[in-house]
């Protein structure tokens, strides 16, 4: 009876082991296959000090409007990247994250503020099968802190947004191509890292934090 009871205990000590072997492999370190799972990949990179992990979880839009903003403060792509493009990494821990939204290959997720206590809303976009942080998607206007801002084709401007600027740049890019980030604080500011969502025919110019002028990645 003893040992039977022995070969029990085993049994399920074994099948305890499998299912916990098998629930730690569920995610391997720097899985992209959710925008959840992205955004943990990249705060465990800032975390590390890790440049090349980080950049993998920027889009290659985020990554070339980075490589701009670079080359006029005179410093290295990894220099500018190295927060991650977000003030949620500051947080000694991972951040909460929650309402995880996808519409086709952009999705928004919200990660908590730990610095400030607010959530903020990140933007996505799926890239050769893995989920990117695509902060390039708020600037170009084709996303929002609520998602796409045109639904039917979310990688694409709305239809009535679709015309030239004074300077000839299609309307919700950045003058000239050079990006310009939000301000933490500032009254309908985006995500601290994240560049202004694009601005409509009847809004009126800004004075101070003109595009292209003051980019600011998150400091600590």
């Amino acid at each position: 009876m003893k040992d039977s009871k022995f070969i029990l205990l085993a049994m399920a000590m074994a099948a305890i082991a499998i299912v916990a072997g098998g629930c730690s492999r569920g995610a391997k370190p720097g899985d992209q296959s959710t925008p959840t799972l992205a955004y943990k990949a990249l705060y465990e990179a800032v975390k590390k000090k890790d440049s090349e992990g980080i950049k993998k979880v920027l889009s290659k839009g985020t990554l070339e409007m980075m490589e701009s903003y670079a080359g006029m403060q005179k410093k290295t792509l990894n220099e500018v990247v190295e927060n991650g493009l977000t003030e949620t990494t500051f947080s000694p821990k991972l951040p909460a994250t929650r309402n995880e939204k996808i519409t086709k290959d952009v999705a928004i997720l919200e990660v908590k503020n730990e610095k400030t206590g607010t959530w903020e809303s990140l933007p996505f976009a799926k890239e050769d099968g893995n989920w990117k942080l695509a902060i390039d998607t708020y600037f170009k206007g084709t996303m929002s802190p609520t998602g796409p801002t045109n639904p039917d084709n979310p990688g694409q401007l709305p239809p009535d947004t679709k015309q030239d600027t004074p300077d000839g740049s299609p309307m919700g890019a950045p003058p000239n191509g050079k990006p310009n980030l939000s301000k933490p604080g500032m009254p309908g500011a985006v995500p601290p890292g994240a560049p202004q969502p694009a601005p409509t025919p009847n809004a009126k110019p800004s004075v101070k934090g003109q595009p292209g002028r003051d980019i600011k990645p998150p400091t600590r």
